[in-house]
């Protein structure tokens, strides 16, 4: 049943109240302390004055985020700006608008919408040219579009764009050829951005009654694609497609790894452990912000916790 929650985008009232149940907690305790203390500008301030409104509780956090957001939503597209910086700056203001979407009043709301709208729409109308990771990054704009616009059809839009990657893109081994593809030194991280893009998809559609997480074609699943680029994050020589050190590696997962949290949290892989112990807190734009705090999974100790 498509019922969405307008709470966060990608993460649900559960979320919120995991984190501050475990506040004192690891991995919480260090992500709060990382929210608390960073410090962004433009649409990242935003970002992170949203989570400061729905992890803290910051009334004040979440009138600056409220008020950026009318400044925030560009006339059209900037032919002098990269593509995919327009496309994830687009969805990080819908993240925006949802983690504060309860302030804002129905005029501002619908100008709001209105302009986001307009933009979502010239970006979607470039899919024709954009690269394969844009063209992933679209779908997942088209997905959000309908969760924050209350279209169930365009959800499905961008579902079955999730759907044709796994389907057609994701090779049994893990492997997005069509992102890792090309020897430019920039295959990590159009690997991991294209991941990215696929686990939002799927972290989003789930808050609004859509099942993709379990969506899977002759074993090939969102889980296949985000466990392989992990086993390249300290030793690089089998990484075929391009000449990467560990150091360069290490380097893209601290940039785009904000979905391992977000993978951590549904299926906690074991071999995730080390990389999660290396990069928490972890903070990445691109994925919704700060994630070991959305998404963050309560240490254990000993028996009974």
């Amino acid at each position: 049943m498509f019922e969405p929650q307008h709470c966060g985008l990608f993460f649900g009232l559960a979320h919120v109240e995991r984190a501050r149940k475990y506040a004192r907690k690891e991995p919480f305790a260090a992500a709060i302390g990382a929210l608390n203390d960073a410090h962004a500008r433009g649409i990242g301030a935003a970002q992170l004055d949203g989570l400061r409104y729905r992890f803290l509780a910051d009334e004040a956090a979440g009138g600056k985020a409220r008020h950026a957001l009318d400044s925030l939503v560009p006339p059209g597209i900037d032919p002098d700006r990269p593509l995919m910086d327009q496309i994830t700056d687009a969805v990080m203001l819908a993240q925006i608008f949802e983690m504060v979407r309860d302030t804002i009043g129905y005029d501002a709301r619908d100008r709001f919408l209105d302009g986001w709208w307009s933009l979502a729409s010239a970006l979607s109308a470039t899919s024709a040219e954009a690269g394969y990771v844009a063209q992933l990054w679209l779908g997942l704009l088209t997905l959000v579009a309908g969760v924050v616009t209350e279209h169930a059809d365009s959800v499905e839009q961008g579902a079955e764009v999730f759907r044709q990657a796994i389907a057609h893109d994701v090779s049994p081994r893990g492997q997005i050829e069509r992102a890792v593809a090309g020897a430019d030194g920039g295959s990590m991280t159009r690997s991991l951005a294209a991941v990215t893009a696929l686990v939002l998809m799927a972290e989003a559609a789930s808050h609004v009654g859509v099942d993709l997480w379990s969506y899977e074609v002759r074993g090939v699943s969102i889980m296949t694609a985000a466990v392989y680029p992990i086993y390249y994050f300290y030793v690089t020589d089998k990484w075929t497609w391009d000449t990467l050190t560990p150091i360069q590696v290490q380097g893209a997962f601290k940039r785009h790894g904000g979905y391992l949290e977000i993978v951590n949290q549904r299926a906690q892989p074991r071999d995730f452990k080390p990389l999660l112990e290396d990069l928490r807190p972890i903070y990445d734009p691109w994925a919704g912000g700060l994630t070991t705090l959305t998404h963050g999974v309560p240490q254990r100790h000993g028996l009974f916790g």
